[in-house]
This record gives C-alpha cells, sequence and structure tokens, in this order.
C-alpha cells in the first residue's frame, strides 16, 4: 500500500505519506531548525509530522500534514479529524511546533511554539501528495532564536545532485522504525503522555535516485501493488522532485515534512528536500519521493521572507 511519510493524530487518521527505518540516533545540533509538529489532547501529545525552522518565525513541511489543521478564532491551529461518518470534523486539540529536540520525552517550554498562520502551497491537491505540490509554510507564535535550516535555492547554494561528487544526502525524522514498526510512548518528567512513532530523532543516509530509474520503479510498483486506478498517472516530476534512498534505509510514516539534507565535504549543510510519499517504507527498489526545495524558492521567499534575504 502506498505510505505517505506522515502519520497523522497517532494512528487516528492514517495517510499515505512518511521515523528512519535502519538509521541511528542524530545530534540535533547537525539538524538545524529541526522540529516536531504535534497535536495536543489533555495531558496527551502526539507527533504528526516534521518540519524545519527556515526563519525565526516560519517553518517548512509537507502539505499532506497540514490537512485538517485550522485556525481558530483566538488565533491559534487546532487539529480536526472526520467523525465516524466521516461528513463531520471533530476537533482533536491544538497544534504545536517544538523545535530543535533530540528527545520528544524532554521539552522545555523554550522548545515550545503555538502556530499562528498556514500557508499551503497553492497548486497541492488535498488528499494527493503523489501529485506534487506537497509543501506548507507554518508561522509561529513568537520567535526560534536557535539556528535554522539553510535552503538550496535561498542561501546562495544550488545543489546538483548530477555533478556533486560523491553526494551524500540524510534524513531525519521520529517517524517509524520499520513499516510494521508500533509507536513509542512514554511520560514527561511534567507529567504529559508523550507518543511518536520514534521518541529519539533519527537520521540516516538516503543515497539519491536517477530521477529516470525512479520513474520506472515507481510505475513497476505501482502496477505490481494493484494501484494502477487508485494512483493513475502518478510519475515523479525531474523538475520539482527528488527520488532518495536504495531499500535498506528510508523514511516512514512521521518523517513526512522533514528535511532532506545534503552534506559535501567542505561545504555547509544544506535542505534540498522534503520528504513527502513513498510506497512502502525501506522496500527493494522503492525510493522515497521528496520535494524538490529549489524549485519553490520563489514561492517560500515570497511568503516566509517578504522583503527580506534570507537567513
Amino acid at each position: 500500500m502506498p505510505g505517505w511519510k506522515s502519520l497523522v493524530g497517532a494512528g487516528l487518521l492514517g495517510m499515505a505519506a512518511a521515523c528512519v527505518v535502519a538509521g541511528h540516533d542524530a545530534d540535533p545540533e547537525d539538524w538545524p531548525g529541526m522540529a516536531s509538529l504535534q497535536a495536543v489532547q489533555g495531558r496527551s501529545v502526539y507527533h504528526e509530522c516534521g518540519a524545519t525552522m527556515i526563519s525565526p518565525e516560519w517553518a517548512l513541511t509537507a502539505g499532506h500534514c497540514v490537512e485538517g489543521i485550522e485556525i481558530e478564532s483566538d488565533g491559534r491551529a487546532a487539529q480536526y479529524f472526520p467523525d465516524a461518518t466521516g461528513e463531520k470534523m471533530q476537533r482533536f486539540g491544538p497544534v504545536i511546533l517544538v523545535v530543535g529536540r533530540g528527545d520528544l520525552m524532554e521539552i522545555p517550554r523554550s522548545a515550545v511554539f503555538p502556530i499562528q498562520d498556514i500557508i499551503v502551497h497553492p497548486d497541492y491537491v488535498p488528499g494527493a501528495p503523489e501529485q506534487g505540490n506537497d509543501l506548507a509554510l507554518l508561522r509561529i507564535e513568537g520567535k526560534w532564536t536557535g539556528p535554522v535550516a539553510k535552503l538550496d535555492g535561498l542561501s546562495g547554494i544550488v545543489a546538483d545532485l548530477s555533478e556533486a561528487a560523491s553526494p551524500q544526502t540524510f534524513v531525519a525524522g521520529y517517524g517509524k522504525m520499520g513499516e510494521g514498526a508500533r509507536n513509542q510512548s512514554g511520560v514527561s518528567r511534567g507529567g504529559r503522555h508523550v507518543s511518536a512513532p520514534s521518541l529519539i530523532l533519527q537520521e540516516g543516509m538516503v543515497p539519491p535516485v536517477d530521477i529516470a530509474l525512479c520513474k520506472q520503479q515507481v510505475t513497476d510498483l505501482i502496477a505490481t501493488y494493484g494501484m494502477s486506478d487508485l494512483l493513475a498517472g502518478v510519475s515523479v516530476d525531474p523538475v520539482t522532485q527528488i527520488c532518495a534512498g536504495v531499500g535498506d534505509v528510508d523514511s516512514c510514516q512521521g518523517d513526512s515534512g522533514g528535511p532532506l539534507m545534503l552534506r559535501t565535504e567542505g561545504d555547509t549543510p544544506v535542505q534540498i528536500g522534503v520528504v513527502s510519499w513513498g510506497l512502502g517504507c525501506a522496500r527493494p527498489e522503492s525510493p522515497g519521493v521528496y520535494m524538490r526545495v529549489s524549485a519553490y524558492a520563489d514561492w517560500i521567499s515570497a511568503v516566509a521572507y517578504g522583503a527580506e534575504d534570507p537567513i
């Protein structure tokens, strides 16, 4: 079945989208601006998606990660889910962004931000991240004073994976560590019940995959899984998407919206992609599909930076 790389409402609403499978514990200092999009209900907190702070006020995530999130009359975001009939939306609880943490059980107040605005890419089709344009920008209440992600095409850097010498691309997130893995949970020092596919930030190397090969693999897998009707016409756009991962290490449910990072010797790490979707997790010849940040540089700049230069 398809796997968008997100896990909305801790399993209350499963989306075909993407902890990092076969990764290892990550140092958050290696992932500037790394964030966890969370829904809160009473004393319980649920990780939903990844994101990255790209300025003191704005975070970048996947479009499908914010479906069902609304800005309420108090100016803050809340998560809504369909009721049993699927016809009405019911309020689940507030949505927050937790920034810069390697362990979701240890969250100081200084790392927690309410969300006051959500801008989804205008060409994103709700419920269909596989059709592309799967991006959204989140404006937090207050300001993040820590490091932010450097974005491809927005920081004086334009990555060319085809020409880079031995490109090393990495993904990070709090998603599943195996396609069939169960969520982790615990009680924080503050007495909150915390649930996430992985409570510890994971990272893994996912080599870039040639776009022509990726398109063929996706086409073959759609046919193999008997999904030709559901995913009719779905392919990979070489202009707006990147394929990465050869089957051993991969993003998975709960990683959606998180960063794909390019690290080259002597250069500053740069975020080149956003986790979007894939057909399963870490399956052979089934690369993950990421939104290409540089293709959306103008849109991101106009929304998040305005007249200011990217940080």
